[in-house]
């Protein structure tokens, strides 16, 4: 479900059922509030200049949503906190603004209007549902309440969660990237930690790359012919079947019975010791080997990072990339 919200539409939600919005009128700004739980924290004063410019010529173009205080006569914002603070920095006296009939906040709406806008940062968006969730709600209402993907909302509900070097690098790197690093924390940190501390931000690509490296490594060195983590493995030629001699063939043919006929505690050893990582789409997960899909073998049984259930996929729609031992 893509946020492509009409603003008639955020006002519609907003309402949640209740009365007619109605027309708008001019409020006064000095009896105009800011709601202290909305989830932007942080506001641009440089774009709040340029805001405030336009506003000097143009007036303010689309009226803000307001709802009525406890107090008498007060009125506290529902959308448009930034119209508001440039508004009062051109030194108007008061701007258009609807009156929201509903004695409360749609947390929802307010989140939605931001998103749409792209005016929050990480941690915002993170406090925002570390919030929804500590109120009783679970990662699949976030999501499709505010019409985003289960591993989007996995991501940003993971931040609570992170360790305060880790949290500092949201500051200049995007979610995926220092989601994927605390993926790999979670089994290697003082290895995660070591490379947070060479390093100020990184790259969707790199932060992907380094923590294969340290899942690499917390399986122990590399075997011997392997190389560094990353590096191309050493090759061995194999002759094929047909160009071995028969006496050759038959020795060929009974190793590899041997190793096929194995004794099953052996076999269950190695499925579970075995750990598949794959990508579906933009999200990464588990392969579960252990389990066949409900829809037939042409489907797959993933447990995305962050997600709580496991789900099925077409397999033609996965990626391996990187096979794991313990």
């Amino acid at each position: 479900m893509a946020l492509d919200l009409s603003f008639k539409q955020l006002i519609a939600a907003a309402e949640d059922g209740a009365a007619t919005i109605g027309q708008p009128t001019c409020i006064s700004i000095d009896r105009i509030d800011e709601d202290p739980d909305q989830p932007r924290r942080s506001f641009d004063e440089q774009k709040l200049d340029e805001l405030a410019q336009s506003v000097l010529q143009h007036g303010v173009l689309q009226p803000i949503v307001l709802r009525q205080a406890t107090e008498e006569g007060r009125y506290v914002i529902v959308m448009g906190a930034r119209r508001y603070r440039a508004a009062k920095r051109a030194g108007l006296r008061d701007m258009p603004a609807f009156i929201h009939a509903a004695g409360s906040a749609d947390r929802y709406v307010q989140m939605i209007e931001n998103i749409q806008r792209d005016d929050l940062n990480t941690p915002e968006i993170a406090a925002f549902i570390a919030d929804r969730l500590e109120q009783g709600d679970n990662q699949a209402d976030i999501s499709r309440k505010l019409g985003k993907p289960r591993d989007w909302v996995s991501r940003y509900a993971s931040v609570q969660n992170m360790p305060e070097f880790l949290r500092s690098k949201l500051a200049g790197s995007s979610i995926r990237a220092v989601y994927e690093l605390y993926q790999a924390w979670r089994e290697q940190p003082n290895a995660v930690e070591t490379l947070c501390a060479a390093q100020e931000s990184f790259t969707d690509a790199h932060a992907r790359r380094l923590a294969r490296e340290v899942r690499t490594k917390v399986r122990g060195s590399p075997a011997d012919g392997e190389g560094a983590p990353g590096a191309q493995p050493a090759r061995r030629r194999i002759a094929p079947q047909s160009a071995l001699r028969p006496i050759e063939r038959d020795r060929a043919t009974a190793a590899a019975e041997k190793r096929l006929n194995s004794s099953d505690d052996r076999n269950e050893r190695m499925r579970t010791s075995l750990t598949i990582r794959v990508r579906h789409q933009d999200r990464t997960g588990c392969l579960l080997i252990d389990r066949l899909a409900s829809q037939g073998s042409r489907h797959a049984v993933l447990l995305i990072d962050g997600a709580e259930e496991a789900e099925e996929v077409p397999a033609s729609t996965i990626t391996i990339e990187e096979i794991l031992s313990a």
